[in-house]
């Protein structure tokens, strides 16, 4: 009730004469280029948005890879526009390649408990206003799972739609099974950049899923305590989500993002924090409280290297991120403060996140789960070891890790006493000493490459 006071009372800089022509038209009020927004407009906007929806894969319609987002089902991914990147061979900070993306998209398909891709990083090797372009055609060019798509212009949002419908079969097999969804962001206090609610009337147009991620920082763009950091974020999620349902009923909608606080001592935004954790996990309360999906951080860590520090920081966070709810979450496997991407923790993550959707399937009560017959067919001072009961449950009942070592000591020194960084890194190499493969058919990608190319001559048209 407080974000709804801010939209009524204080308001939103839309910085888009489209949107807020939208918006008039609904009953808002206008003070170019501030809108102010009723309580009722809001009130039916979150009515009007669904509380889940599905995405897809454009290879596999099994069901684990295929995501059902909303009702506080967990789904976890990497993220985007990471300045830096952890050479997967040797470990040393650089810039990010689209080759790199290639790498990112190999990883997040063979992890088990990474549900959509994203890049990590931001490509450096091609031009600067196309990155978002061929970071979209890479991902989806060498994963099956959706991807999390994103563009500083309309221009690319709209190229990345022309290739998700090419790759999907057309305009109408898109519509029907969306198979990526697009992120766009506010500048917190209040403030909605004009690119950004343009991208969002398209997605809008077309029935793309829409997330919308303020990125506030507690202390610096809002006030310094955590309840008002939450009004301001909710407020900024309002004001997108009213105007996508005016735009057309029942878009899928996301609201959520990185709710952080500034350390004043560094004067940096620490993603390992407690209170990031803490402000997401009561972001996610609201939304669900409003029947929306939630878009929350998680799995990424402060650390300049993956060592314990990121363990432990990406690995709380994973656990909360779970226990709170949030259906989509996002930053796994950055570090450095969202900075540097790195598949090395990417990997080490989906090892925690293994173990949090462990937790979160917590303990089935059934009669055949309760095995009294079994308690007395057994008795006092026997074993279930060889019976048919064990041997029909143990699979699924226990969570089995990939990395963590639970040998006897004889059996880790003779398998050569690696560490979880070890193990991490020789998982990786296995990874990536396969040969990448395209997933796409010769004529789509011939297709792609032909928008890759109109959207280069455009830019060099200028």
């Amino acid at each position: 009730m407080a974000a709804v006071r801010v939209l009524g009372e204080t308001g939103i800089l839309i910085d888009s004469p489209q949107a807020r022509d939208i918006l008039a038209q609904e009953g808002a009020r206008i003070e170019a280029p501030r809108v102010y927004l009723p309580d009722l407009l809001v009130e039916d906007a979150c009515r009007a948005a669904p509380n889940s929806f599905t995405l897809y894969s454009h290879r596999d319609e099994s069901k684990h890879l295929k995501i059902e987002a909303g009702q506080g089902r967990v789904h976890y991914g990497p993220s985007i526009t990471a300045t830096h990147f952890l050479d997967p061979r040797t470990g040393q900070r650089r810039r990010f390649y689209r080759d790199d993306a290639v790498s990112v998209a190999r990883v997040c398909d063979a992890l088990d408990h990474i549900d959509y891709v994203a890049a990590q990083g931001t490509i450096s090797d091609v031009h600067p206003d196309l990155v978002e372009l061929y970071e979209f055609a890479t991902l989806i060019g060498h994963s099956a799972k959706p991807v999390m798509a994103w563009s500083n212009t309309l221009a690319g949002c709209r190229d990345i739609h022309h290739i998700a419908a090419r790759v999907a079969g057309g305009q109408e097999e898109l519509a029907e099974r969306p198979l990526y969804f697009f992120l766009g962001c506010s500048i917190s206090p209040l403030t909605i950049p004009g690119e950004v609610a343009d991208q969002l009337i398209y997605c809008a147009q077309h029935g793309i899923p829409y997330v919308f991620g303020p990125c506030p920082m507690c202390g610096a763009t809002t006030p310094s305590t955590l309840a008002s950091t939450l009004v301001v974020a909710t407020a900024e999620c309002l004001a997108a989500l009213v105007l996508a349902q005016v735009v057309r009923s029942g878009t899928p909608f996301i609201i959520g993002g990185s709710l952080g606080t500034m350390d004043m001592r560094e004067a940096t935004m620490p993603y390992g924090a407690p209170e990031l954790s803490l402000l997401c996990a009561a972001e996610t309360a609201i939304a669900h409280d409003l029947g929306l999906p939630v878009w929350s951080t998680a799995g990424v860590s402060d650390s300049k290297i993956v060592d314990e520090q990121a363990a432990m920081e990406g690995g709380m966070g994973v656990v909360v991120a779970a226990l709170s709810g949030a259906d989509l979450i996002h930053n796994v496997g950055f570090i450095e403060g969202c900075l540097t991407g790195s598949l090395q923790h990417l990997i080490m993550m989906d090892e925690a996140i293994g173990y949090a959707k462990r937790v979160l399937r917590g303990v089935e009560v059934t009669p055949e789960t309760l095995a009294l017959d079994w308690i007395d067919r057994i008795g006092p001072g026997g074993n279930f070891l060889s019976t048919e009961h064990t041997l029909r449950h143990f699979k699924k009942a226990f969570w089995y890790p990939r990395l963590f070592d639970r040998k006897t000591r004889e059996g880790w020194e003779e398998s050569g006493r690696q560490g979880m960084v070890d193990r991490v890194q020789a998982r990786l190499d296995r990874l990536l000493d396969a040969p990448p493969v395209s997933l796409l058919s010769p004529a789509v990608q011939a297709d792609i490459d032909d928008i890759l190319t109109a959207a280069e001559r455009r830019i060099a048209d200028g």
